[in-house]
C-alpha cells in the first residue's frame, strides 16, 4: 500500500523514501457517545469511515518531508506558522540524532502538521475522529476506565518519560494513543455550549464537571485532553504535542 502520495516523486530527488512505517488502519464508522458535551442538545455523533495513520508521525517522516519541501525547514519556515521553538530540539534544519529517528516528532505547530498530512492526501483527523479512534484503542488494548484513567493521568503528570521512545514501525493495528504524546487534531480549538456559551478553559472543575457525558474516572481524563488541546494555539511548539494524519475513505492511502 502506497502512504506517500504527495510526496513520493519529490522524495526521489530530495530524500529516500520512508521504509518500515506502520501502514493506516482503516476506522470503521459508527455512532461516538461524546464523552464531554461540546453542544448539550448532541451526545451522541455519527462519526464515517475514514483512515488513521497507526502510530505517530515520526521524526525521520517529518524530516522526509521538510527535505521535500524546503519552505518548512526550520530556517525558512514563515514567522507566521510557528512561535520560534519549531523544530528547535533537531541538532541542524535537516539533521535528526539516531535516537530521534523513530521517536514522535514533536515541536511541530498545527500549521506544520496539516501541511505534512496535506503531503500525503491526507489531513488532521477532527477532534471527534480522534476521540472515537481513542475509544477503539482502548477496546482494543482491553484497557478497563480505571486503567485508561489512571495511565492517561501518569502521561500528564511525567509526559517526558515515554514522548522519546520509538514507535511501533510494523504496528498493524491503532498504537500509542495515550502512552507517547499529546496530538494535534483540525479543530483543537472549541467552545463547550450548555445554554450560554463557556470557554473550555475558564470555569472551575464544578462548572467542567456540568459538561461531561457521565461523571467518571474516565469521561474526566478525557476532558483533561480536551482542556489541554485547547490551551494551545495555532503556532505554538511543544516538546510534547506531535500528531498522525487522517484520510477521507475516498482518498485512501
Amino acid at each position: 500500500m502506497m502512504k506517500w502520495l504527495g510526496i513520493g516523486l519529490c522524495a526521489v530527488a530530495f530524500a529516500a523514501p520512508v521504509m518500515g512505517a506502520a501502514e493506516p488502519v482503516k476506522i470503521p464508522g459508527g455512532l461516538f457517545d461524546t464523552p464531554v458535551l461540546l453542544d448539550s442538545d448532541t451526545p451522541s455523533i455519527a462519526v464515517e469511515t475514514f483512515w488513521l495513520d497507526a502510530t505517530p508521525v515520526t521524526n525521520h517522516q517529518f524530516l522526509t518531508f521538510v527535505q521535500a519541501q524546503p519552505d518548512w525547514q526550520r530556517g525558512n519556515i514563515a514567522a507566521l506558522f510557528h512561535d520560534g521553538s519549531y523544530l528547535s530540539h533537531w541538532p541542524a534544519d535537516t539533521v535528526i540524532t539516531e535516537q530521534q529517528h523513530d521517536a514522535p516528532v514533536t515541536y511541530v505547530s498545527w500549521f506544520a502538521a496539516r501541511a505534512y498530512c496535506e503531503a500525503q492526501g491526507g489531513r488532521l483527523p477532527t477532534l471527534n475522529e480522534w476521540e472515537y479512534a481513542s475509544v477503539l484503542y482502548r477496546q482494543q488494548q482491553g484497557l478497563t476506565d480505571e486503567d485508561y484513567a489512571r495511565q492517561l493521568f501518569a502521561w500528564y503528570s511525567n509526559p517526558g518519560a515515554s514522548q522519546q521512545q520509538p514507535v511501533a514501525a510494523d504496528a498493524q493495528q491503532l498504537a500509542h494513543m495515550h502512552g507517547r504524546i499529546n496530538e494535534w487534531v483540525e479543530d483543537f480549538q472549541l467552545l463547550i455550549q450548555s445554554g450560554d456559551e463557556v470557554d473550555v478553559l475558564s470555569g472551575s472543575c464544578g462548572d467542567s464537571a456540568r459538561f461531561l457525558a457521565k461523571f467518571n474516572q474516565a469521561n474526566y481524563a478525557t476532558f483533561f485532553r480536551y482542556q489541554s488541546r485547547s490551551d494551545y494555539a495555532a503556532q505554538n511548539t511543544t516538546s510534547t504535542l506531535g500528531f498522525r494524519c487522517a484520510y477521507d475513505q475516498r482518498n485512501e492511502p
